[in-house]
């Protein structure tokens, strides 16, 4: 199993890369460096903190008992009888839990002015959680050889009808109960045969309890008029052909989501929640064969929080002079010096250099580089920088985060836990999976239906005690410039998405693919390139940081890992890096269509 993780507008990864392909290598050990305090800032820093405020909805807010669901009561009475026999089998279960996720997804999409995707699907999946063993050692264990996956659970949903006819639904959860009990006792043995071949070690437990909780939220309604938003997005996508673009795109997916928790240790948790998001897309091949696009997305609660019509002729505007722009720009060279990542690029960069890396799973697994789990209490960022996740979070500086939930797929409530304090690391995103000097959870299991939970980021947020007016990154990159004998730095406007490595079997290295790339010379001049992306490794990247902005933006999307794509967001100030690298980009060997495209209808009625 690899260790890639990706972040992309729509954030992404899975088992080890977060994000791009390949196979395990030869593994090189090395003695982990302590890394110093970071070099002196010979800069100005105010000690005026960034600037954010943020609205909060706490787990159990909104309690309703009395919208309780009768499948509530059909998964408790089922996971009770269950376990009575299950505790008594010769490999007893431990525990038992059942996830009944109701989802409805809507996806209208435009292109050129015609409708070309228009679907409504609802589904109901179930998940069933079975640990057979102990706490202390159970079937979820990994083995210390990532490239057999014997042990790895199963990518399955199981079958549930719809509605709440007791007998249905109770022998749809007995059937999957018993399959899965079945898969547990086997990669149990697979399990002692691994622990009986490896050295004695010190391991944390498999599994962590919790406290129960009965919460239930009312039933949330999706409420939109589907004509209405065909329409607007036919007029969207036509007004977006102008310019160099031969493709524009307008899309808008609607959720409405149910889901229903019970466990063995006495859970009954009913959510239910809507989202949003309209995206905003537009491209074109390059003479040299490079397809460049350009993407703009917004999400809501409810189709009524997103943008407006001229609120969108505004992105409309951006993407297309953007590409209009990219479009003439001159590819970029391999670079390394100084550089400012602007605010939504800046939280791609800490999602992916650190967000992953303080999963807490990581921590323990043996095939996991295991890039922070010897520095909790060391500096690894300047002493004014300080980094949270939060999925409490509703919004911040105004902006809904991407990120927020009440409880996580684990029947846990989700918790702010601080990361990095004054420049020290001191926590880590758990789920039920302990590591030493962590024993318990605090709410960041997540995934999607069919797969096992794990530690996932929520809403994560740099902050920093002292800052700068964002103009004045600038001057303080150029005087890098000067310093560093460099004949430009760079600026990151704008990205496209990012994914990172945390596998042992490969450089503990990450890549974030930018969009806007700026060369800033020392007489001010910017000029745009394309073609790049920033690459480097995590203990040195945060070091490298030197300055940061009062002015904080947030980036919202979708992040993949070995748990499936879960929604998150990644707020941060911009950046000014001492020392970033800059590779080449892949540049495919296509050439532009021979023909032009066809006349272009001005406006959609």
């Amino acid at each position: 199993m690899r260790a890639i993780y990706a972040l992309g507008l729509a954030l992404g990864a899975a088992g080890g890369l977060v994000g791009c392909p390949g196979g395990p290598t030869s593994t090189v050990k090395q003695a982990p460096t302590q890394p110093g305090p970071p070099a002196e800032i010979k800069v100005d820093l105010q000690p005026i903190p960034s600037k954010i405020d943020v609205t909060r909805s706490a787990p159990t807010d909104g309690n309703a008992p009395d919208k309780r669901s009768p499948l509530l009561d059909i998964l408790k009475a089922e996971n009770e009888r269950q376990m009575a026999a299950l505790r008594t089998q010769k490999e007893p279960a431990h525990y038992l839990a059942y996830q009944l996720v109701e989802q409805r997804v809507v996806n209208l999409e435009a292109e050129g002015g015609a409708l070309i995707t228009d679907s409504d699907d609802t589904a109901r999946n179930l998940d069933v959680e079975l640990r057979v063993g102990t706490p202390q050692l159970d079937n979820t264990r990994n083995l210390a050889s990532d490239d057999n996956g014997l042990n790895a659970p199963l990518t399955r949903r199981g079958v549930v009808p719809f509605g709440d006819d007791k007998q249905a639904i109770s022998n749809a959860l007995w059937l999957e109960t018993d399959r899965r009990y079945r898969e547990a006792v086997t990669a149990l043995g697979y399990v002692r045969q691994d622990q009986s071949t490896l050295s004695k070690q010190q391991t944390a437990p498999d599994f962590a309890s919790d406290k129960p909780d009965v919460y239930v939220e009312a039933p949330a309604k999706l409420v939109f008029e589907k004509q209405q938003w065909i329409d607007r997005l036919k007029r969207c996508s036509a007004r977006a052909l102008k310019g160099a673009a031969t493709r524009g795109t307008c899309g808008a997916v609607f959720q409405q989501n149910t889901a229903w928790f019970v466990n063995s240790e006495g859970d009954q948790i009913q959510l239910s929640w809507t989202n949003a998001q309209m995206s905003v897309s537009v491209g074109v091949k390059a003479d040299d064969g490079m397809s460049l696009s350009r993407l703009e997305q917004r999400f809501g609660r409810q189709p009524g929080d997103l943008p407006s019509d001229a609120e969108i002729d505004k992105v409309i505007s951006t993407v297309s002079n953007d590409l209009d722009a990219l479009h003439n720009a001159p590819l970029a060279e391999p670079y390394v010096g100084p550089a400012i990542l602007e605010g939504r690029a800046a939280g791609v960069f800490f999602h992916e250099v650190f967000g992953h890396r303080i999963e807490g799973h990581r921590q323990k697994e043996l095939t996991s580089g295991q890039t922070f789990a010897s520095y909790v209490g060391k500096v690894i960022a300047p002493d004014w920088l300080s980094v949270y996740d939060d999925p409490s979070l509703v919004t911040l500086n105004g902006m809904q985060l991407n990120g927020f939930y009440r409880f996580d797929d684990e029947g846990v409530a989700a918790q702010r836990v601080s990361l990095i304090a004054h420049g020290k690391l001191i926590g880590f995103d758990m789920g039920r999976n302990p590591i030493k000097g962590f024993p318990t959870s605090n709410g960041h299991g997540r995934r999607s239906p069919g797969l096992p939970p794990v530690a996932r980021q929520g809403n994560l947020v740099v902050e920093v005690a002292k800052s700068v007016p964002r103009a004045d990154l600038e001057k303080l990159l150029i005087e890098e410039i000067k310093k560093q004998n460099r004949p430009y730095g760079m600026i990151f406007t704008d990205i496209s998405g990012g994914f990172t490595n945390t596998s042992a079997f490969a450089p503990q290295a990450f890549k974030v693919n930018p969009v806007m790339a700026y060369k800033l010379y020392a007489d001010g001049k910017k000029e745009l390139v394309r073609g790049i992306d920033i690459s480097g490794t995590p203990l040195v990247a945060l070091q490298s940081i030197r300055a940061a902005s009062r002015e904080v933006e947030t980036f919202n999307g979708v992040c993949g890992a070995e748990s499936g794509w879960v929604p998150v967001s990644a707020s941060a100030p911009s950046l000014l890096i001492e020392r970033l690298e800059i590779e080449k980009g892949f540049i495919p060997p296509d050439r532009p269509p021979l023909l032009g495209p066809p006349s272009i209808r001005k406006e959609i009625p």
